[in-house]
């Protein structure tokens, strides 16, 4: 509670300094934001993409470098006591007390906040001497730059290490890598989606010309997660609970995803997770019946059976961000881990994300 009123009264003081760049944990800016100024900026800016990561940079920030930089804005001397005494706050694992001697507290409502003063370096150095390179989006300590060429791109990431450098923080070199769209050879996962070229049909038609548009859509992971969150809800020990119940589950499940993917070119994928709802509902009404199972009754359990029930579908569902009314919330998530982000799986609301409202009414027999 004293670091969300410690966050409520820092925020708009550092919020004046950040960058157009920075978009994770942010008042009034969200993942879809940071992904449509990708598209459109980073698929001007070439063909060539640094998809960085930092190694732990939540466990690794320097308590002085973030002291002193917290400092530059807030003079109050009690203030930079707490915050310091959030930071040395010991941590109890297994047994043992021990004290940290970098990073931001664990899990604290405030370390959001610190670690993007701590990034801001990064974001107005690269604005101050490396704009001309390409262009940068960073999402907490997830971020990509896009570059016109290959040397360019390596250019790019050794100004990249430098500044990381001054903060002692250094990059992941498993997930960081220099990434060629050309031609729609290569792509990358950010933030739940990838992103890659592919060629317009609708330019190639009118003009004969090979035109690469930089697109988005759920990544392997993202469709690997629901698919596994929807088997979760679906178990076989659900069989004899009331339908109607475990499709609520699925839609607030359903609408989540949706709420996050639905401004991307994700039809196909949408498309591809409904008829694997419609099975996993039928397995559980296979399992209720098993023997009293009576002929021809498994030929009504269709789509629009279950959207009788309250089941929303995901096709037809995508709207461009011009369209969709998707305005973040201005409170950001408590967490410090960014390898938590659940993109949608926690659920939502259709009144919050526009995903079609589920039905009510009709009965299942028992």
């Amino acid at each position: 509670m004293v670091q969300a009123a410690v966050k409520l009264v820092l925020e708009p003081m550092f919020e004046a300094d950040f960058k157009e760049a920075s978009y994770g944990f942010r008042p009034r800016r969200s993942a879809t934001d940071a992904l449509e100024k990708l598209r459109v900026e980073g698929g001007r800016s070439g063909n060539h993409v640094l998809d960085a990561d930092t190694r732990d940079s939540f466990g690794s920030i320097n308590h002085d470098t973030l002291m002193t930089l917290v400092s530059k804005r807030v003079v109050d001397r009690q203030m930079l006591k707490l915050v310091r005494q959030w930071l040395r706050a010991g941590i109890l694992d297994d047994g043992r007390l021990t004290t940290p001697t970098a990073g931001t507290p664990q899990g604290g409502v405030i370390s959001p906040l610190l670690a993007n003063i701590s990034l801001h370096v990064l974001d107005e150095e690269w604005e101050r001497k490396h704009a001309h390179l390409g262009v940068l989006v960073r999402y907490a300590d997830d971020f990509v730059i896009a570059c016109s060429t290959r040397a360019v791109c390596e250019e790019a990431e050794r100004h990249v290490i430098s500044a990381m450098a001054k903060l002692d923080l250094t990059l992941n070199p498993e997930k960081t890598r220099r990434v060629d769209m050309s031609w729609g050879n290569q792509g990358f996962d950010f933030l739940g989606c990838h992103l890659g070229k592919k060629m317009s049909g609708p330019i190639w038609e009118k003009e004969r010309k090979r035109v690469y548009l930089l697109q988005r859509w759920p990544s392997t992971r993202s469709m690997k997660r629901v698919r596994a969150r929807i088997h979760e809800l679906t178990q076989r020990g659900r069989c004899h609970e009331d339908l109607r119940n475990v499709i609520k589950s699925l839609n607030a499940v359903l609408q989540g995803w949706c709420g996050h993917f639905r401004t991307g070119n994700a039809s196909q994928k949408f498309g591809a997770v409904d008829p694997y709802v419609e099975r996993r509902l039928r397995g559980l009404l296979f399992q209720r019946k098993v023997r009293h199972l009576k002929p021809g009754e498994s030929r009504k359990w269709t789509r629009g059976f279950f959207e009788s029930l309250g089941l929303i579908q995901l096709k037809g569902q995508i709207q461009y961000p011009g369209a969709a009314s998707m305005r973040p919330s201005e409170t950001p998530p408590a967490t410090r881990k960014r390898e938590i982000r659940t993109y949608g799986l926690d659920g939502g609301r259709a009144s919050r994300n526009g995903c079609l409202n589920p039905k009510e009414g009709s009965t299942i027999s028992q």
